[in-house]
């Protein structure tokens, strides 16, 4: 009977040990935050980070006239870490779509749940929302908020005070930071984690036709100067997108003498590298390197015309949406 309860209680410690392990196995090991050491003692709006124009719309998911190849959450896992969303109310509902939503949508408390399974399986990740919407009030999407129970991920960032650094984000829990646009006229309550996209950003314009609209790197949208700094590049010349279209300015030397001339227009690099087809072209590359992980790729910062005086005003004209 005693060997037969030693071999119980081995058989029990052995089983235990093999479950500990199992649980540990599923826990991260990297203190890595965004994928990068130095990262975690950087601040919020001083990093660069990858991002994708209307992130939900793209071909995996049958969207017509898409923007994007993948599912967003093979964006994020490729390493897209900003994510652009246009909201709109349809069927009485609130859904992700361009406008037309009949001919390509994603319920928004879908995308909301895609979003907050990627961040619970990636803890040691931030993710930025950049959000608007028209006729969708800020009670919808704290709703979906809610319901997707993204909304407990959100990071709450106070008027005036710094930005944490990505570490202390993570630490925190706040592995999310929303912004939303058009709250006022949209109405509804007022709710903290959703911050004022206007109020935080300044974002380049967004309608470039012709390389010459990329000399424009002013505050089409936002107050120039405020936190973030939002640069898009992304041809707006065709109605249907295609990767080959989005090749034309995602490929370097383009895109990286792109960024540097805003760099050197604004004097500070973009925070926010707004795509189409993102996995096309250099993104990823040009990111690290304006966040100094590598050399900067070769490209020549005044490739573009300067658009701005010696006083730096900018001097091309930003149209409005």
């Amino acid at each position: 009977m005693a060997h037969l309860i030693a071999v119980v209680e081995r058989s029990c410690a052995l089983l235990a040990a093999v479950l500990l392990v199992g649980c540990g196995s599923s826990q991260p090991t990297s203190t890595a935050c965004n994928g990068r050491d130095a990262l975690c003692a950087r601040a919020y709006d001083q990093v660069a980070f990858p991002g994708t124009h209307n992130a939900y719309s793209n071909v995996d998911e049958s969207f017509g006239a898409p923007d994007q190849t993948y599912t967003m959450t093979r964006q994020l896992e490729d390493g897209v870490r900003v994510l652009h969303l246009e909201i709109y109310a349809f069927d009485d509902d609130a859904y992700l779509c361009h406008a037309v939503c009949p001919i390509g949508k994603k319920l928004l408390v879908d995308g909301f749940t895609e979003i907050r399974k990627f961040v619970d399986d990636h803890p040691r990740d931030v993710v930025t929302l950049l959000m608007e919407s028209s006729n969708v009030t800020t009670d919808a999407i704290a709703s979906a908020l809610d319901a997707s129970h993204l909304g407990r991920r959100l990071h709450v960032q106070r008027a005036g005070a710094p930005w944490p650094t990505l570490g202390e984000l993570l630490s925190n829990g706040d592995r999310v930071v929303a912004f939303l646009a058009d709250q006022t006229s949209t109405g509804g309550g007022t709710y903290p984690a959703l911050l004022g996209r206007w109020d935080w950003t300044w974002e380049t314009p967004w309608n470039n036709q012709t390389p010459a609209d990329f000399t424009r790197c002013g505050a089409d949208r936002g107050v120039m100067g405020n936190d973030l700094y939002v640069v898009d590049t992304y041809l707006e010349d065709q109605i249907i997108p295609t990767p080959d279209h989005a090749a034309l300015v995602n490929d370097n030397p383009f895109l990286i003498e792109r960024l540097l001339h805003c760099q050197a227009a604004r004097g500070r690099p973009p925070n926010f590298v707004m795509v189409n087809y993102y996995e096309i072209g250099d993104l990823f590359a040009d990111v690290d390197a304006l966040n100094g992980f590598s050399d900067l790729p070769d490209g020549d910062a005044d490739a573009f015309a300067p658009t701005w005086d010696d006083a730096g005003t900018d001097l091309g004209t930003a149209p409005s949406d």
